[in-house]
């Protein structure tokens, strides 16, 4: 039989841990780190012990077979490299509550990605924005491809969702098939991958699904028979950016968020189209031009912190966009605020997609938008999220028609539902869904 254990990331948005264990190897999928109030930025971490640090406060799960020596003994764990069956994991997308633990792991746990998404892990632990260290043994799959560990075969899926590489996974083992969907929606560059990922899956035994967008409003989701209204799509985003630069003649400032690779490389030929030019923060930089080399490359000089950039990025200075506002864009990473204090009076409006602060829960946000208005500077909220809407969750739950549905990742997943599916499963954490012949039941 396959046991499937719950650890994490239930009734949270973050932190999803999942192990999927056969008679020859555990497949264990993401490693983030949950949002918890208990973690402060204004409390020093301790280095020597961060991994069970992370553990005691609930960041990390406490599950044995994962961690180092040290920390696993600290913990009373059962440390990696103790188990005769194969132990590994898959990652579904570089977002911090699916990603944000792979330096913790041991150094010998492989773990596996899409092609992509280890091409931007790779940079990520190049330009230092990571937690503690990157994880080395990292393997990189052409979506679509499959691996197989054991008895455990995974095959990659790409999906559409708002950073570069993200996939889902199909996951097979002797008593049946596993769905994992990662993050997702049907609004960005590819929903075609996200209508593909459903089609391929189709009668799947286990749908394991995020539900993060019926996770703050009462929902019926068997109700849902159309698309809401108002959903906005990367499309439409790249065509009001073109339509702020007919409207402003002084510089545009952006904030999005950075590993969203597909929308920045747009954004440079929508600028660019309209006789302006995108000027990055070298981390920024350096993520486009892995992926896409051939593009033009604008760094600007007073975010570059004393970090060298390639020969062939053009470095922007302060007096180029002071002269000339109106033909540049500014891509300001929330770290660098600051700089803004040098051009508030050649500023037209300020652009916040989905760059940090994420949103007012966080206290940093009202700090930014109150530095804003003491400036003068106009500001605008046009961020499309990551996550697909609840008609589009109930989409894809009633194309792949699965005989067990297992809804996370939401606070509320109770509300992810169809009447296309066998059961619904809303285990606890800690608890284990059983995989026999097809069929589920929740272990007692």
């Amino acid at each position: 039989m396959t046991r499937i254990t719950f650890y994490k990331g239930l009734k949270e948005i973050g932190g999803t841990f999942v192990a999927v264990e056969t008679e020859k190897a555990v497949c264990m999928f993401d490693f983030g780190f949950s949002v918890s109030g208990r973690c402060d930025d204004a409390v020093r971490l301790r280095p020597d012990s961060l991994v069970e640090d992370y553990v005691r406060i609930g960041m990390l799960p406490a599950a044995d077979g994962i961690y180092a020596e040290k920390p696993a003994a600290h913990l009373g764990l059962k440390p990696y490299g103790q188990s005769e069956k194969e132990r590994f994991f898959f990652i579904s997308h570089m977002h911090i509550d699916h990603m944000g633990g792979l330096g913790m792991l041991d150094d010998g746990m492989p773990v596996y990605m899409s092609e992509d998404s280890l091409r931007l892990y790779r940079r990520l632990c190049a330009m230092g924005d990571i937690q503690q260290r990157g994880h080395e043994r990292c393997v990189g799959i052409p979506y679509g491809q499959s691996f197989t560990r054991g008895d455990i075969t995974v095959q990659v899926l790409r999906i559409d969702h708002d950073v570069t590489g993200a996939s889902g996974a199909l996951i097979t083992t002797p008593d049946g098939t596993v769905v994992y969907t990662g993050d997702y929606r049907f609004h960005g560059f590819y929903p075609g991958a996200s209508k593909a990922f459903g089609e391929t899956c189709r009668g799947a035994d286990v749908m394991i699904t995020e539900g993060v967008s019926v996770s703050f409003d009462d929902v019926d989701m068997l109700s849902l028979t159309e698309p809401e209204e108002g959903i906005r799509t990367e499309e439409m985003l790249q065509q009001e950016m073109a339509q702020a630069c007919q409207e402003n003649d002084g510089l545009l400032v952006i904030n999005p968020y950075n590993r969203n690779v597909d929308r920045i490389h747009r954004l440079i030929g929508t600028f660019e189209a309209e006789g302006r030019t995108l000027v990055m923060d070298p981390v920024q930089a350096d993520y486009v031009a892995e992926f896409y080399p051939d593009d033009d490359i604008c760094v600007y000089e007073k975010t570059m912190n004393g970090r060298s950039v390639p020969e062939w990025f053009k470095v922007v200075t302060l007096e180029d966009i002071r002269e000339n506002p109106g033909k540049y864009v500014l891509q300001l990473d929330y770290q660098d605020q600051y700089a803004i204090l040098d051009l508030k009076d050649v500023v037209s409006r300020y652009y916040h997609m989905d760059g940090a602060p994420l949103g007012s829960y966080e206290e940093s946000y009202h700090k930014m938008t109150a530095l804003l208005e003491y400036l003068g500077v106009p500001y605008q909220y046009c961020g499309l999220g990551g996550h697909s809407r609840p008609y589009y969750l109930k989409l894809m739950v009633d194309t792949i028609k699965p005989k067990t549905l297992i809804p996370l990742h939401s606070f509320r997943p109770e509300q992810v539902n169809s009447d296309q599916i066998g059961q619904r499963i809303l285990p606890e954490e800690g608890q284990t869904v059983v995989l026999e012949y097809g069929e589920c039941r929740l272990e007692v």
